[in-house]
């Protein structure tokens, strides 16, 4: 039997142990926030997940824990085109990875893809049973218990965290002594980067790391006295009001958005976005956006944004810091090296491949970048 709903109206711990009880077989799918997620289900027990959030695949989170670099996830892709051979059996099989090694942290992606879902403040789910995907999957058979703990733990932590950090656009640095001993070595890689230059966001972006993971090791500094914040943090009710602000009529968007994909598809594409996550639960917007993806990507190849383009920058490496950058374009410009095309720097991006692209676009009407032709 299949279900429907809310995260509102039934929350993710009393629906994974509704699946199960019930001992089901079957895709839980569950939309929000932009993202799209799939949790497949085996006598009761999760034996995978899938995210359409490019933070979650497989290659980012080998990087964010150091067990790959930037140049073998490059490379792997690049195989992996070729081959069409799953990434991870291509990690093993150049050294990159052991195969359990591999197994442990595809058990733990899994995981933390769905711990991040209980952060989630809403989302629309349905489940499908006894479908299942047809390509083959590594069978995981996590604990369905064990999760729901866990998740339930963590959302008690990230209302703590929230309180304290109301926005994660703020600059932490460190101010004492951390006890690096007591870190994950996850987290010891993300110390360098709180040097008081970047937000919580671009720390998140710039380590392949979900934004729960740099707040934590920033939250936890805070209450040590090993950290402190470069930037003064507005006022919790400030930055509901200014989010409130933000809020929009999505139908008002879609009309606004659809005049505007034969003439301007960039800014289209744009407003389709802010609609969907504006308004997760309403499939309109997701339907606008992949209908205008293709007529953008022929917009910017008129413009002269192709993958196979090799960006190159117009301004000294010193000065790319006085740039106002987003955390998403600070990650894309730190990638440029003279060598890597546009798609090796959108494969190892934890942002989607769209978002790269118009960021190039960008970068070449301000005239930070040049192209040079791959030789």
């Amino acid at each position: 039997m299949g279900i429907t709903g809310n995260l509102k109206t039934m929350v993710l711990s009393e629906l994974l142990q509704w699946l199960s009880l019930g001992v089901k077989t079957g895709t839980l799918l569950i939309e929000g926030r932009g993202v799209q997620k799939r949790i497949f289900f085996s006598d009761g027990r999760i034996s995978s997940t899938s995210s359409s959030d490019p933070r979650e695949y497989l290659g980012q989170f080998l990087v964010s824990h150091g067990y790959i670099s930037e140049e073998e996830l490059k490379m792997a892709m690049q195989v992996q085109e070729e081959s069409s051979i799953l990434l991870g059996k291509i990690l093993v099989m150049i050294n990159a990875i052991s195969e359990t090694d591999l197994l442990r942290l595809m058990k733990k992606k899994a995981e933390e893809s769905i711990y991040d879902i209980f952060l989630w403040p809403e989302g629309e789910f349905e489940f499908m049973d006894n479908e299942l995907p047809d390509q083959q999957m590594v069978a995981l058979s996590l604990d369905v218990t064990g999760i729901i703990m866990e998740g339930l733990r963590r959302f008690d932590e990230w209302k703590q965290i929230r309180q304290r950090l109301p926005t994660l656009s703020v600059v932490p640095r460190i101010a004492g002594s951390l006890a690096l001993d007591k870190f994950s070595d996850q987290e010891k890689l993300v110390v360098p980067y709180i040097n008081g230059e970047r937000t919580i966001e671009e720390i998140a972006v710039q380590t392949h790391n979900a934004d729960f993971v740099v707040a934590r090791i920033v939250y936890e500094g805070l209450r040590d006295g090993a950290i402190d914040l470069d930037r003064s943090l507005p006022h919790a009710q400030e930055v509901e009001e200014s989010e409130k602000k933000i809020a929009g009529d999505v139908e008002q968007f879609l009309r606004r958005g659809r005049g505007l994909m034969n003439s301007d598809p960039e800014m289209a594409w744009k407003i389709f976005k802010a609609a969907a996550e504006l308004d997760p639960s309403d499939p309109r917007p997701r339907e606008s956006l992949r209908q205008t993806e293709d007529r953008l990507v022929a917009f910017l190849k008129a413009g002269g944004v192709e993958r196979n383009k090799v960006p190159v920058l117009n301004i000294p490496i010193s000065e790319v810091t006085n740039l106002a950058l987003s955390p998403n374009e600070g990650f894309v410009l730190s990638r440029i090296n003279g060598s890597w095309d546009v798609n090796s720097i959108a494969k190892i991006s934890p942002i989607r491949e769209m978002e790269v692209l118009l960021i190039f676009r960008k970068f070449v009407a301000e005239k930070v970048i040049h192209w040079r032709e791959k030789g």
